[in-house]
C-alpha cells in the first residue's frame, strides 16, 4: 500500500469516525447520574474555586479514582459555560487521536495495511463509537492507553528515556479507569523483562517509578487528611473481603464467556453468527501468521491483552461482576493484533475474498447499527431532559416554583445540575429553596425497582395536588399545587 493512498483511507476513515462520534451529540448526549455528579464538582471549581484531591468513586465502595479526570474536562465545562456538549465533544476528539495513534502504532509494528485495517475496525465499530459518546472518565482511557504502548514500544527498542513519561502516563490512567489500567502495571513489568538490560541502568528505573509516584500524591494527602479512609477501603477489599482467590475452576468457564462477548461484541454487537466468524478469522490469521503477528511489538501487545485476561480469572471482588469498560484500556491491543491476522490473510490471494466478505459485512453491520442510533439515542437524552426544563419554565411563566425529581437511583445530581446550568443561564433563575405553592415534580421509569417509584408518587401525592401534566418520552412532568408546607 503506497504512501499516498494509505494517507488518503486513514483521512477518509477519521472523517467518518469523527462524523459517527459527533452527530447529534448535542441531543443524543447522555446525561444521567455521573455525569450530574462530575459536573457538579466542576461546577464548584470554576465558579467558588474548590479544588480537589480525588476523582470520581469507583465501584468498589469506598475506593475513589485521582483528580485527573476533572481536571482534564474542566477547560472544556470553561470553554462552554458549562455545557456538557463541549466536554463531551472534547472527549470525541481524544478519540479520535487514540483512531490516529492506533493506526500509528499498528504501521511500525507490522505495515500501513494492518494501520489502516485496525484505524477502520476502531472508527466503525459500533460499540466503541457509542462508547466514545459517553461522557464519562473511563472514555479518554484509550487516547492515553496508545500514548504508553507507543511509549512501550519506543523502550523495548532502544530508546530507554521514553520509559519516563510512559510511567508517567500509567499513573494517570490509573485515575480514569482503575479496574482496566490497574493490570497496566503487571503487563508493564512484564514487558520490562523482554528488555532485561534496562535492570542495568537503575538511574531511568527510579526517575521512572517516581514519575509514577508523583501521580499518586494527590491520594495519598487526601488519604492523610482523612485519617486513612482510602487505606481502609483498599484493606477490605483486598484483604477482608479476599477479592483476589485461587478459584481458577470456577471463574474458568464463566470468564471465557465474558471475554469472548465483550471482544468480539466490539466488532458485531448482536450478532452470535458474526461473532463466530469474528473468532474464526482472528484464530486462522493468528495460528497461519503468528510468527509475523507475534514480533517484538506483537508480543508486547499480546502481553497487554493478557495481563487483565488472567487477572480476572482470579478476580471475586464487587460480587464477582465483571463489566465491559474494565477492558477500555486493552481493547486498542486486540484490535491492532485482528487487524494484524486480517492484514496477513489479505495478503494470501486464497482468503482474500473471505476478508473482503468480512470487512463489507463489519462495515454494513456496524454503519447500520450508528444509523440507528443517531435516530433515538440510548436511554433518556438530553435533549428530552431539556425539554423538561423547558416546559418546567415557560409553565411558571415567571413564577416562582420548587422542583422534587425522581431518578434512578434516587439521586438527580443530572437535574440538579441541569437548573443550575441550563436553567439558571435561560431563564436567569433557579428553581426557589424556599418552599412556595408551585410544585413541579419531574420523574423517570424505574424498571428496577418500580416500588420505589411508586411510593415516591405516592408521597408526592400527600405534598400537592396535580393540576396538570405531560411526557416527553420516557420523562413526565407534573404541576403541583402545594398543599403541605413541611
Amino acid at each position: 500500500m503506497k504512501k499516498s493512498p494509505t494517507n488518503f483511507l486513514l483521512f477518509l476513515i477519521l472523517g467518518a469516525s469523527a462524523f459517527f462520534r459527533l452527530y447529534r451529540l448535542g441531543d443524543l448526549l447522555g446525561f444521567w447520574y455521573d455525569q450530574g455528579r462530575d459536573a457538579l464538582v466542576i461546577w464548584d471549581l470554576l465558579n467558588y474555586g474548590k479544588f480537589f484531591l480525588i476523582g470520581p468513586v469507583t465501584g468498589i465502595d469506598g475506593i475513589y479514582l485521582g483528580p485527573f479526570y476533572y481536571y482534564l474536562i474542566a477547560p472544556f465545562y470553561w470553554l462552554g459555560k458549562g455545557n456538557p456538549v463541549f466536554p463531551a465533544a472534547g472527549i470525541v476528539f481524544l478519540t479520535l487521536g487514540s483512531i490516529y495513534l492506533i493506526f500509528y502504532l499498528a504501521k511500525k509494528i507490522y505495515n500501513p495495511q494492518v494501520g489502516v485495517l485496525a484505524a477502520f475496525l476502531y472508527g466503525f465499530s459500533y460499540s466503541l463509537v457509542t462508547f466514545s459518546r459517553w461522557l464519562s472518565n473511563p472514555t479518554p482511557l484509550p487516547f492515553f492507553t496508545m500514548v504508553v504502548l507507543i511509549g512501550l514500544f519506543l523502550f523495548i527498542n532502544g530508546k530507554k528515556k521514553a520509559l519516563l513519561w510512559t510511567a508517567f502516563i500509567i499513573g494517570l490512567c490509573l485515575q480514569l479507569e482503575a479496574a482496566s489500567a490497574v493490570f497496566f502495571l503487571p503487563a508493564t513489568l512484564a514487558i520490562l523483562f523482554l528488555e532485561k538490560e534496562v535492570f542495568k541502568d537503575k538511574r531511568i528505573l527510579i526517575l521512572s517509578f517516581l514519575a509514577f509516584f508523583i501521580t499518586l500524591l494527590p491520594q495519598i494527602l487526601f488519604d492523610i487528611r482523612h485519617e486513612g479512609v482510602l487505606r481502609a477501603a483498599f484493606n477490605k477489599f483486598l484483604v477482608t473481603e479476599k477479592s483476589f482467590k485461587l478459584s481458577l475452576w470456577q471463574t474458568f468457564r464463566l470468564r471465557l464467556l465474558t471475554y469472548y462477548d465483550v471482544f468480539f461484541a466490539k466488532l458485531f454487537p448482536g450478532s452470535k453468527i458474526l461473532k463466530l466468524v469474528s473468532l474464526a478469522s482472528f484464530s486462522a490469521g493468528f495460528l497461519f501468521f503468528r510468527k509475523r503477528v507475534l514480533t517484538k511489538g506483537g508480543k508486547m501487545l499480546a502481553i497487554w491483552l493478557a495481563a487483565p485476561l488472567v487477572g480476572f480469572l482470579f478476580y471475586q471482588g464487587n460480587n464477582g461482576y465483571v463489566w465491559d469498560y474494565y477492558f477500555t484500556g486493552v481493547v486498542p491491543a486486540f484490535i491492532i493484533l485482528f487487524a494484524a491476522s486480517l492484514g496477513f490473510l489479505l495478503e494470501k490471494r486464497a482468503y482474500q475474498i473471505a476478508v473482503m466478505v468480512f470487512l463489507l459485512l463489519f462495515a454494513v453491520s456496524n454503519v447500520r447499527q450508528i444509523g440507528n442510533y443517531h435516530k433515538t439515542g440510548i436511554g433518556i437524552t438530553l435533549k428530552a431532559q431539556k425539554w423538561a426544563i423547558d416546559w418546567i419554565y415557560k409553565d411558571a411563566d415567571g413564577s416562582e416554583f420548587n422542583i422534587d425529581a425522581y431518578v434512578p437511583p434516587q439521586i438527580y445530581y443530572s437535574y440538579s445540575y441541569l437548573f443550575k446550568w441550563y436553567g439558571k443561564s435561560k431563564y436567569g433563575r433557579e428553581p426557589e429553596t424556599n418552599l412556595v405553592k408551585n410544585l413541579y415534580t419531574l420523574y423517570e421509569p424505574d424498571g428496577e425497582h418500580p416500588q420505589f417509584l411508586e411510593g415516591w408518587l405516592l408521597r408526592q401525592d400527600t405534598i400537592g395536588k396535580v393540576v396538570k401534566s405531560d411526557f416527553w418520552g420516557d420523562i413526565t412532568v407534573q404541576k403541583r399545587e402545594r398543599v403541605m408546607y413541611e
